[in-house]
């Protein structure tokens, strides 16, 4: 098998382990790699869930990327979120999506005052009254 394919597999087996320990859990493969990891995927358990349990999971998750990492030779890291650190993702999150609308909005309206783009309208500015 090509070393992408087998590595691809491997995530894909991983990520349906985790979600078998914590349906409820989201799994994102992250784009950033470091030197020497062949991949990293961070899980988001439910909000509510307690330290045991976010404990546990990430003990579980460690014993199978350490098994994968002994069978395979992929280094694949996963990082469980806290409540705190995924609260806090979210807050990061929103501002560059609040930061990207201002910026948007800033080039959409000198367009529009030099008459390269014009607003569409609504649906409910289409229909007429």
């Amino acid at each position: 098998m090509e070393p992408k394919a087998e590595l691809r597999k491997i995530i894909y087996e991983l990520t349906d382990f985790i979600l078998d320990l914590a349906p409820e859990a989201r799994v994102k493969h992250e784009s950033v790699i470091y030197t020497d990891e062949h991949a990293n995927l961070t899980v988001y358990p439910p909000l509510d869930w307690n330290e045991e349990k976010y404990d546990a999971l990430q003990e579980m998750i460690s014993e199978r990327v350490s098994d994968l990492h002994f069978e395979t030779g992929y280094l694949i890291l996963v990082d469980v979120l806290e409540p705190e650190q995924q609260v806090a993702e979210a807050e990061r999150h929103l501002q560059e999506a609040r930061a990207a609308v201002q910026a948007a909005e800033k080039i959409l309206a000198e367009a529009q005052q030099i008459g390269l783009w014009q607003p569409k309208p609504t649906t409910s500015e289409a229909i007429p009254a």
